[in-house]
This record gives structure tokens, C-alpha cells and sequence, in this order.
């Protein structure tokens, strides 16, 4: 039986007129994949913006310094610019660093996400608090001193960065060592950010703190956060967007990643919120802390990247940001090489699927009886679909209308309508006049 994929966003997608086009699979193999589902209100184009990374070395000079490829965003973490490392004593800032890599990103058309955190151990409530970034630096600061800070970085992004910041008011406030208060005192301290943006009519894109997802503590712990009341208002109405790392288990797929995002949507819609949804964090054999996951085939990274994109994209979340580009350790799916300068094929792909996706709209994905997914998307002149099957070998029928057939690695080309092509666990992209 035919069924829509259950991780996309709960609405209902009405059938189209463009049945005749979709991708079928071949009937000696599977069920036939039925015709792309539109939804009912079109989804706005994918921007670059929407391919974000973290950069680990954006302090180094060289080749190293950026990105091997474009990239539309970068968030900043582990980047050595958090709150207690620019404030070196109390009220003096040292902007050196972060200058240099900020003019990095606006010298490449990318925006920033550049996360608040952590407190100055001489502006923490808790000095002595346990911290992976140095004692008290996981505690509740006091309030003076956090909107001074955010004040200060605001202006700094309007009279020096080029307005190319949004700010992040944490990250993974639900994980031991990186915060050690409550989620009423988080909800707190994000009313604080915005407060101190208004009052410097900061035009800057405020994003929620960043909260983990994969495990049940974690999820009680976001219930708890979006729960909150501060001045009489859901602590969700202070930010513009939502943020949630979705990583999977470590044996997870894409598909699994959205899964939780599923789980994690149900959570806000008990409390009626509905904000844009940024995903700041994911990779894959992510076991925790600095545990390598067991290595996976190149083809099986490209796989996780060129799906982790789509999915997004088809599931309305407004931007993904890879952890991280030059990561050789702790995740399974690696950019780049050991010289963190030349492109694995997963970097590769990550170009590729830029390529696909930006300026086309998501229409929606169908997941056929065998397994074997098909996501749409459109342009003025083309429709496309990103095909794959995440559990084995299988074969699609292509459409009629002069099809042609890529995928992360060769160009597109034309291919005979009604004949059969191979597809497995690496999407193939298969495209056809409008």
C-alpha cells in the first residue's frame, strides 16, 4: 500500500494534476510510487541560506579558514567567541577574533547565527557551578551584566559586521555541562535578549536556545521550556525562530532524524506555537560526548547528506546547519579530509544538493510499499524529484516528457521516458519539463 511519507508536516496534500509525470516504480519490483502530492498552500523556495555548517576553524588563516564550497549561513559555536571569551574582564570586550571571522562570512554572501553564551565565571550567579567551558559558565548570569553583553554585541553588528548576525540565546540548554539552571530561568534569560535588542532597535533575528532532541529527558525538559510563562506570555512569543538539534541515535538515518522533529512538533502544538523551525545541529553515529561513531561507506555519507537537505526542505524547516564542516571526530559523516581542506564526496554532495534545491519550491514527498522515496520540487521551468530507496537496491520508471536523470556526481542526462533506472540508498535527481 501507497502511503505518505509520515514524517512530513501534519497537513493534508492535495493530489495534483501532473499524475501522469510522477516517478513509477517498476511493477515487477514495488507498488507504483504514486503522483507527487502538492500542498495545500504553495512553500516558498529554498534559499541559500537554508545550507548552513559550523566551521570550526574560521580563526585560522588560509585555505583552511572557509569553507572548499558555498555556503549560504554559518552558526557560530566552538568558534572561540562565546560570551566568556569575548568579555575578558568585566565590561571590557575583545572583538579581534570575531571581527576577522565575521568579516570572513560577509566576504563569502553567508549570514551568521552567533550563539550568546557562556556566562563569565565574574558574571555568573554560580561561579563555582560545573561547566564543559570552565566553572559557572553553565549558570544563570546576573541581568545587568547579559544585557550589556547583548547590547553590546548587537550595536557591534550593526556599526561593524554588516548586519549579518542573527543571535542565539543558547546552546543545548538541555544538556548537562552546558547549562546547569532551570528551564524557567532559560525562559527568563531569553526575555532578557529580546528586551536588550528592542531597547538598541536591533533588527536582528533572535533564535530560540538550542535544545537536543533524542532523548526522553531531553524531549521532558523542551515540554517543560515551551511551557513557560514570562510577563504573561508563551516564552516562544520572544523569538522569531525555534531551534532544535536533530541528531538521531547513533544507528539513525535522516529518516529517523525526522522523526523526531515530528515528535517534537507535537510538543508545540499542545501549546499552540507554531514558529519557524531551524535545525542548528546534526550528523550522524553521534554516541555522545567525544565517542566516535563507527565508520560508514562514503556512498552511505553522501546518502545522509543529499537526504538530510531534502527532508528538511519537503518537512518546512527554514535552515540546517551541518556540525560541523571540518568535524574528523565524534560524527560518522565527514566534509572533508583529515587536511580539512579537500572535499569528501559527502563535502561534494553537499554542493550538489545545493544546487537542486535553491530556488525551487517543495512539493511534497510520497514513500511507495518498498521503501523507495520521492520528493518533489519545482521551478518555473522544471519539475524535479530526488528519488531514493534508504534500505536496498531497487529500479523507478521515469516519467514521460523528456526526463533526465543526475546525481551528485555526473550531470544531468536524458533519459528515454518509460525505462527503467536504477535507484538505492544515494538519491538520484530526475527532472522533466514544466
Amino acid at each position: 500500500m501507497t502511503q505518505h511519507v509520515p514524517v512530513l508536516r501534519r497537513r493534508r496534500l492535495a493530489r495534483t494534476a501532473c499524475a501522469a509525470v510522477a516517478l513509477v516504480a517498476a511493477a515487477s519490483l514495488a507498488p507504483a510510487v504514486p503522483a507527487l502530492a502538492g500542498p495545500a498552500k504553495p512553500r516558498p523556495a529554498v534559499t541559500s541560506q537554508f545550507f548552513g555548517v559550523h566551521h570550526q576553524g574560521m580563526h585560522a588563516d588560509g585555505p583552511i579558514g572557509w569553507p572548499q564550497t558555498k555556503v549560504g549561513s554559518v552558526r557560530m559555536w566552538d568558534n572561540r567567541v562565546s560570551w566568556r571569551e569575548l568579555e575578558t574582564s568585566p565590561g571590557v570586550f575583545d572583538w579581534s577574533l570575531i571581527d576577522t571571522e565575521m568579516a570572513k562570512a560577509r566576504a563569502a554572501g553567508a549570514s551568521v547565527l552567533l550563539v550568546l553564551g557562556q556566562t563569565p565565571a565574574f558574571h555568573s550567579s554560580r561561579p563555582g557551578a560545573a561547566s564543559s567551558y570552565g566553572p559557572g559558565a553553565s549558570a544563570m548570569p546576573d541581568k545587568a551584566s547579559w544585557v550589556r553583553y547583548v547590547q553590546a554585541v548587537a550595536r557591534r553588528n550593526k556599526t561593524v559586521w554588516g548586519g549579518i548576525a542573527s543571535f542565539q540565546v543558547w546552546n543545548e540548554a538541555n544538556v548537562i555541562g552546558y547549562w546547569s539552571g532551570t528551564p524557567k530561568q532559560m525562559a527568563t534569560l531569553t526575555a532578557w535578549t529580546r528586551a536588550a535588542l528592542s531597547s538598541v532597535s536591533s533588527p536582528a533575528t533572535l533564535v530560540a536556545p538550542a535544545l537536543v532532541t533524542r532523548l526522553s529527558s531531553q524531549q521532558t525538559w523542551i515540554k517543560s521550556f515551551y511551557s513557560q510563562q514570562v510577563g504573561g506570555k508563551n516564552v516562544s512569543r520572544y523569538v522569531d525562530a525555534l531551534s532544535f538539534q536533530l541528531y538521531p541515535v547513533a544507528s539513525g538515518s535522516p529518516e529517523s532524524s525526522m522523526q523526531l522533529l515530528a515528535t517534537i512538533r507535537k510538543i508545540l502544538a499542545k501549546h499552540s506555537i507554531a514558529k519557524p523551525i531551524w535545525n542548528t545541529e546534526v550528523n550522524y553515529g553521534m554516541v555522545g560526548g567525544a565517542v566516535q561513531g563507527a565508520p560508514i561507506t562514503a556512498d552511505r555519507q553522501v546518502a545522509n547528506v543529499i537526504r538530510t537537505y531534502v527532508l528538511n526542505a519537503e518537512n518546512g524547516v527554514s535552515r540546517v546547519y551541518w556540525y560541523s564542516w571540518d568535524l574528523q571526530d565524534m560524527g560518522n559523516t565527514r566534509m572533508v579530509d583529515p587536511d580539512r581542506i579537500t572535499l569528501t564526496p559527502a563535502g561534494k554532495a553537499f554542493g550538489a544538493v545545493r544546487t537542486w534545491l535553491v530556488g525551487a519550491r517543495p512539493t511534497g514527498c510520497t514513500r511507495a510499499s518498498n521503501g523507495t522515496y520521492t520528493c518533489g520540487f519545482t521551478t518555473a521551468t522544471q519539475t524535479r524529484r530526488v528519488v531514493w530507496n534508504p534500505s536496498k537496491a531497487t529500479s523507478v520508471t521515469l516519467p514521460t516528457g523528456s526526463p533526465s536523470v543526475a546525481t551528485w556526481s555526473t550531470s544531468a542526462l536524458r533519459a528515454p521516458g518509460g525505462s527503467r533506472h536504477a535507484v538505492g540508498p544515494v538519491p538520484i535527481l530526475v527532472t522533466t519539463p514544466r
